[in-house]
């Protein structure tokens, strides 16, 4: 029973991390070499990866993210997401997967934010001549969730496109090619359907994204990567079609290995986006996308740092920039017990002024500006290996200049996390 059980956490972990690599390109050899050591479970021609992650299981006093004048509802609730990836071999030159991840957002009151959705993904990697892969997969990711800062409540957030690659790998495993995808993004308020800013009708869109991509090998599990594209964006709504743009981004940075003393990624950028509507003010500038931490000795630190632009849900805005970043410590107290800080800040900035609605006058045009700001309190108590329990307590709070955005929202809740 314990080697069994050891032998479940190991793949839970295992299947975490090779999941985070579809976040950009992976060397053929290192999947495979993943694939043959970590999935260990079997059956027949088919190795198994399972996991299962349970988040957020705790008291939530604002569950719609609403003002403290409108006597926001509190809850309990809890979100339960297990994964089964299936790999099939087939001797050095091909890999078919399938991932399955269903999960299930439950409340014990709000009854109409209980929601079951699926993300599935089928793939396939193939290797000619030992040096050129060819790779492919369709996914179809849904999940009820804020997918952006700027959200005030939970949406069913959906994408579901194609991706195809073609690169060069060398034996030292460095790595040069072409990528692209085509993405369909769809958004659902179940809460309030017929709201008169709808997700849907302001954010439904086709993307179309083409990318050159170049890593290399710097240490034995961290890569030097530069990425250049360009990205099509095309609204479905007749109403949101002045939204339709394209964007330009490159960006460079390091991959650290996803376990070890030092992991994540450091990432940073240049972006411009271009709206067709010409009357449109356009975004060029720095872009980041980074996640560091580090390990020494009982001491833990986290560092991130993210810049970019996003389509905004408001029906006559077409974008805001956010800036944001985090910073975390952590001190073992034992081998088993670890406390944890974290601060995340960040601010939403509308370059475009626009009316609101205001309390004296009928409509006020306004520059908006959001500051949110998340702090968290927590104890891990250490499991087996690397996973363990998280309990913690958040507290955010985000400040407007335009009336009526001020929110406040505390969280006291437990996790499994996989990083002790």
């Amino acid at each position: 029973m314990r080697k069994l059980r050891t032998l479940i956490v190991v793949a839970w972990i295992s299947g975490s991390c090779i999941a985070a690599f579809g976040q950009s390109y992976r060397n053929f050899q290192d999947e495979l070499t993943e694939v043959r050591e970590r999935a260990r479970l079997r059956f027949g021609p088919l190795r198994f990866l399972p996991a299962f992650r349970l988040r957020n299981v705790g008291y939530d006093d604002n569950v719609y993210y609403q003002r403290a004048e409108d006597k926001p509802a509190r809850d309990y609730t809890g979100t339960i997401s297990p994964e089964i990836k299936a790999y099939l071999l087939v001797g050095r030159s091909l890999i078919l997967s399938f991932a399955d991840n269903p999960e299930y957002l439950y409340y014990v009151k709000e009854d109409r934010l209980r929601i079951f959705t699926n993300s599935f993904v089928p793939g396939a990697r193939l290797r000619l001549f030992n040096r050129f892969v060819l790779s492919g997969e369709y996914h179809f990711q849904k999940h009820q969730r804020r997918a952006f800062s700027e959200f005030s409540r939970l949406v069913t957030d959906t994408v579901k496109g194609t991706m195809a690659g073609f690169f060069y790998e060398t034996p030292r495993g460095t790595s040069i090619g072409f990528s692209g995808t085509i993405d369909r993004f769809l958004y659902e308020d179940i809460v309030l359907p017929d709201y008169e800013a709808r997700f849907s009708r302001s954010l439904n869109r086709k993307e179309k994204t083409g990318n050159f991509e170049l890593y290399y090998r710097v240490f034995s599990e961290s890569y030097f990567f530069t990425k250049v594209g360009s990205t099509t964006h095309e609204f479905e709504h007749p109403s949101s079609r002045w939204r339709n743009s394209r964007s330009f981004q490159m960006s460079s940075g390091i991959r650290f290995p996803f376990m070890g003393r030092a992991r994540g990624m450091l990432s940073l950028g240049y972006k411009k986006f271009i709206p067709e509507a010409a009357s449109r003010k356009g975004f060029s500038g720095l872009i980041a996308d980074t996640n560091l931490n580090f390990r020494l000795g009982r001491i833990g630190l986290r560092f991130g740092l993210g810049r970019d632009n996003y389509f905004s849900y408001l029906e006559d805005v077409f974008y805001y920039i956010e800036n944001r970043g985090n910073a975390g410590l952590s001190f073992y107290l034992t081998r088993l017990l670890r406390i944890d800080y974290d601060l995340q800040y960040g601010e939403l900035k509308y370059p475009e002024p626009f009316k609101i609605s205001g309390s004296v006058q009928p409509f006020l045009e306004i520059s908006r500006k959001d500051v949110h700001r998340t702090h968290s309190v927590g104890l891990t108590i250490k499991i087996i290996r690397n996973t363990g329990i998280n309990l913690s307590y958040n507290f955010f709070r985000r400040r407007s200049n335009a009336p009526g955005f001020n929110i406040k929202r505390n969280f006291i809740g437990i996790s499994l996390t996989q990083d002790f």
